[in-house]
């Protein structure tokens, strides 16, 4: 029984809406004509005839017609169809946002609702990325009041923490590295942890990696692209796509691998039972943290072989530019913010014979 009660009207954005009670909860629908006086005079005086439409309405209403979260993220995933970050996209709504609001009607969906989910949420993740999953919601609701299905988004509003705990940054000590690789019975494994602490690339451009990448002859790995949750696409800057120098301490296990990888005719440097390429570095982590706990090393996550690399380069006194150009930084900048917190004291090992006001040397 649709029971419609309390009808009144009001004005948005030059709309004429009616509020009502249905079963005890406040609903509101655009009624798709203008505000006008001669309009809320006409509504007004067929109150009983709006009651019964809008009664009628919900009665009627089946699943072709009833207009539900995910009725909307459809249309939103099909604006995005032709964006390179689409099939990320998709997951995301499919995975984490449909379980969650998928057949709620738009109309039922309150603030309340919406900041429940994302108090839950920001106890497994970061509110950086709570952000951007806020964002997908309130772009799909969006669709829902440009459709006249709702009048407000419940997402505005919502606030975030303002400081968010940054992952982790926890490079392994030269010892570390050593116990790592000495270590690790996998021999794939070990020569991806070998890749990662040597040349500083990031988890998904590693498993993108191809054979021919590795060019043994110029010392040298070409990154131009990443595998991202089955997706392969290029870096997400121009800065990204780089050469980096193999040191000759790498040499042998890159040489270990391209023949496990031309054993089975892969492709992939680093590759599945199969020979495909990894769906992601999560795949990873299995291993990562096996090895971790088999060597008594404090738990952190597999990007720290990146910090790793980068903060050694540094301390054996590679000028920043390469550093920056090698771990496909955006500029300087950016790894001078990332970095210089992790070489507490680097300015006391400057030679105290400068005179900077003279050429000659202090003790000269």
């Amino acid at each position: 029984m649709q029971n419609i009660t309390n009808i009144s009207f009001f004005k948005r954005n030059g709309r004429l809406y009616v509020q009502f009670s249905l079963n005890g909860k406040t609903k509101q629908r655009s009624l798709k004509m203008d505000y006008t006086k001669n309009n809320l005079k006409l509504m007004q005086e067929n109150k009983h005839v709006i009651k019964q439409r809008l009664e009628e309405s919900y009665l009627k209403r089946d699943e072709k017609n009833i207009k539900t979260f995910r009725d909307f993220a459809k249309l939103y995933l099909k604006s995005k169809e032709h964006l390179k970050t689409y099939n990320e996209t998709q997951n995301i709504v499919n995975h984490q946002l449909l379980p969650i609001f998928g057949d709620m009607l738009v109309v039922d969906i309150k603030r309340s609702d919406v900041k429940k989910w994302v108090d839950m949420r920001l106890n497994e993740i970061s509110p950086n990325r709570m952000k951007n999953l806020m964002g997908i919601v309130k772009n799909i609701l969006q669709i829902a009041i440009e459709y006249e299905e709702i009048t407000s988004n419940p997402v505005d509003n919502i606030s975030l923490p303002k400081h968010q705990k940054s992952r982790e940054m926890l490079p392994f000590k030269p010892e570390e590295i050593e116990l790592l690789l000495d270590n690790c019975d996998i021999q794939w494994f070990k020569n991806y942890l070998a890749v990662a602490v040597y040349t500083g690339m990031r988890p998904g451009e590693i498993i993108a990696l191809r054979v021919d990448d590795v060019n043994l002859k110029e010392m040298y790995i070409n990154v131009d692209k990443r595998i991202k949750k089955g997706v392969e696409d290029t870096p997400k800057t121009k800065s990204g796509i780089r050469k980096i120098p193999i040191f000759k301490v790498l040499v042998p296990y890159l040489q270990n691998q391209i023949g496990l990888a031309k054993k089975i005719n892969s492709q992939y440097l680093f590759f599945t039972k199969r020979g495909t390429a990894f769906y992601s570095a999560d795949k990873l982590h299995s291993y990562w943290y096996n090895l971790l706990e088999k060597v008594n090393i404090k738990k952190r996550v597999m990007y720290n072989t990146r910090h790793t690399f980068a903060t050694m380069m540094i301390k054996k006194g590679v000028d920043m530019f390469t550093v920056s150009q090698t771990l496909g930084h955006k500029n300087i900048h950016e790894t001078l913010t990332n970095y210089a917190k992790y070489l507490p004291e680097e300015n006391l090992k400057i030679d105290r014979n400068i005179n900077f006001f003279t050429d000659k040397l202090a003790d000269s």
